[in-house]
């Protein structure tokens, strides 16, 4: 399925990640095993779980202060455990949920002053009680006001009126640890994953268990995620080898998944991400550098690419579609944890020449208003998530929303948004209109031929400009292709070489078993011999003998420690060369893509320059 070729207008979607100084560093990311993300962001800041010497802690930085954050910057201290998860609100940019190891969930508002403030934000507008053990995952609905859905170790997920601080309603049935949970497109259901191996699909209003279905059979960890407006599903997760999964569902019926597709054998958690404007699954995954991502059309997905770094990532968050740039095209931004001090923004775009807005890929999206108040919700109301034309983007730049702010025209990050409201593009639309045909059908016959002769050498003029800057954009193409090229085989020769020289060292190691176990038989041998020898002796000679058998067994039991370490070592050895000839399969295919791709690029140039050479002699 991933080999098929298919026309898309997402085919050529490329990942950017920014450069250094346009990231955000000098962090103190939280060293903790519980699978999250680390960071969120809006178009307004990221959130990122801090590394607390005691207690429980999280940063907010405002999107503008890329580069090296100040060593004092205020924290949001009030959690006496780990924080594990933060979640902004959908509907108002200044409001964070955290949830952490000391069984509460607090609701702040991000004062004002926080770039100049000196000291921490310690008072919550919220706390969240009521649960029996730490909290993992808070997650906002989409459609309603402070309605907010939390999970928890003590199996549950509840359903929270964040206004009135009460929980209006208790998920439960599961019979162990929850791992992820997702609320659909309208917010009336809620899918989880449990490490009791199943999916379940709640009614998120009732408490009503709708669906539970077998999922991955690995005792790893697995996400979830709903398919935008469609009552389709996607989970990750491992196989009972351990082999990386991702299963496509339909939400009415759990029975089986429609589609199965392996990934590969690596050990890091995969974290998907959809995006329903585009129809966009994004798989990535936790230890490797890799986002893949596929198409959803027809129940099927269709592999486009992959952004491929060689810098891991620990966890990703993703900027709502209302703060990315919509000027540039682009249609994702992630936001890349990687190691314990640096979040890296990855921008993904659709390349496009043209500078007018492009409706066919920025259709309306969530505008960040509510479709009801909580008490709506809960007395049984559905409603779609409000919309907002992403036209108004493309002019203003990112949608702030939320305490009275207006549209926001500052930069969000490094592939920025102009600082100043862009011009509107209805002069480009409506330059085509200067040069109607009216005038002409309207003056003298010879005036009018005049004018078409005019009118047919600027048309070819412009042809022929067009093409040159086609060519020379092809040209440009042309040579990036090639250097990626150059710089595919530099790694397939470098991966092949890992490969011989991991593959020595495993013979090495063999060799060192080998001796070892002969060593040891030959202990043994002695050992037997002594013992023989042992009982025929006086009693001086059994002193003797005695401490010479003393001797040999500890010579024994330094082999056997040994022979341990080896093994163990060669198995290290064993795991590191097949990781190396799957990195140098990878490398190849990346390779025999790229020659591909350059050489229907060339075959394009070649044209282009063909038809600018005719153009040049018809005007001629």
């Amino acid at each position: 399925m991933g080999s098929i070729v298919r026309s898309s207008k997402f085919r050529h979607i490329f990942g950017t990640a920014n450069k250094r100084e346009d990231s955000f560093e000098n962090l103190r990311i939280s060293v903790s095993a519980w699978d999250t993300n680390f960071v969120t962001a809006n178009p307004k800041y990221i959130s990122v779980n801090w590394n607390a010497g005691g207690g429980g802690a999280f940063c907010i930085v405002p999107q503008t202060l890329v580069g090296k954050l100040r060593g004092e910057f205020p924290l949001f201290s009030a959690h006496s455990g780990a924080v594990l998860d933060t979640a902004f609100s959908p509907f108002d940019d200044d409001v964070v949920a955290s949830a952490a190891e000391d069984h509460q969930v607090m609701i702040w508002r991000v004062p004002k002053d926080l770039e100049e403030r000196e000291e921490n934000v310690t008072e919550p507008v919220a706390v969240l009680g009521g649960h029996g053990r730490k909290v993992g995952h808070v997650v906002w609905n989409p459609v309603a006001e402070g309605v907010l859905a939390v999970s928890s170790s003590d199996n549950t997920v509840k359903i929270w009126d964040v206004s009135s601080g009460q929980v209006r309603q208790t998920l439960g049935g599961f019979k162990d640890a929850i791992l992820s949970i997702a609320w659909n497109y309208d917010g009336s259901l809620i899918a989880a994953t449990c490490r009791d191996k199943k999916l379940r699909i709640f009614d998120a209003r009732t408490g009503g268990l709708l669906q539970e279905g077998s999922s991955h059979t690995g005792v790893k960890g697995s996400r979830v995620v709903w398919l935008g407006n469609q009552p389709r599903l996607v989970t990750t997760g491992f196989s009972r080898s351990s082999d990386r999964e991702v299963y496509l569902w339909d939400a009415h019926k759990l029975e089986k998944p429609i589609v199965t597709m392996f990934i590969d054998k690596s050990s890091g958690m995969l974290m998907p991400f959809y995006d329903g404007n585009s129809n966009v699954l994004y798989v990535a995954g936790k230890g490797d550098g890799n986002i893949r991502y596929y198409e959803y059309a027809d129940d099927q997905l269709y592999f486009l690419s992959e952004y491929a770094s060689s810098d891991p990532q620990r966890g990703l968050g993703v900027m709502p579609r209302r703060g990315v740039d919509i000027r540039k095209c682009e249609v994702m931004r992630f936001y890349k944890v990687s190691g314990n001090s640096l979040v890296e923004p990855i921008s993904f775009r659709v390349p496009r020449k043209s500078e007018s807005f492009q409706a066919d890929i920025f259709p309306p999206a969530a505008a960040g208003k509510p479709a009801m108040s909580a008490d709506e919700y809960f007395a049984g109301k559905t409603a779609e998530p409000v919309v907002v034309s992403m036209e108004q983007v493309f002019n203003n730049g990112p949608l702030i929303v939320g305490s009275g702010a207006p549209i926001a025209g500052g930069a969000a990050s490094a592939p920025a948004v102009p600082s100043a409201p862009a011009p509107a593009p209805a002069p480009v639309q409506a330059a085509p209109a200067a040069s109607t045909p009216a005038p002409v059908q309207a003056s003298a016959p010879a005036q009018a031929h005049a004018t078409q002769q005019r009118s047919l050498g600027t048309a070819s003029h412009q042809a022929v400009s067009n093409n040159s800057a086609e060519i020379e954009a092809l040209r440009k193409e042309n040579a990036r292709l090639r250097q990626e090229l150059e710089t595919a085989q530099k790694q397939q020769s470098e991966s092949e070489t890992t490969s011989r020289a991991t593959l020595q060292q495993l013979q090495q190691a063999e060799q060192k078993v080998q001796e070892s176990q002969q060593n040891i038989q030959k202990l043994q041998q002695d050992l037997e011999e002594a013992a023989n020898s042992n009982k025929s002796n006086n009693n001086e000679a059994n002193d003797e003998l005695e401490a010479k058998l003393k001797a040999a067994v500890g010579d024994a039991e330094a082999l056997r420690s040994e022979l341990q370490r080896v093994t163990g070592q060669a198995e290290e050895y064993k795991s590191k060369l097949s990781q190396a000839e799957s990195d140098s399969l990878k490398q190849k295919e990346s390779a025999a893509a790229l020659q591909k791709e350059l050489e229907l690029a060339i075959a394009a140039a070649n044209s282009l320059t063909a038809a600018a050479e005719k153009a040049v002699e018809c005007i001629s």
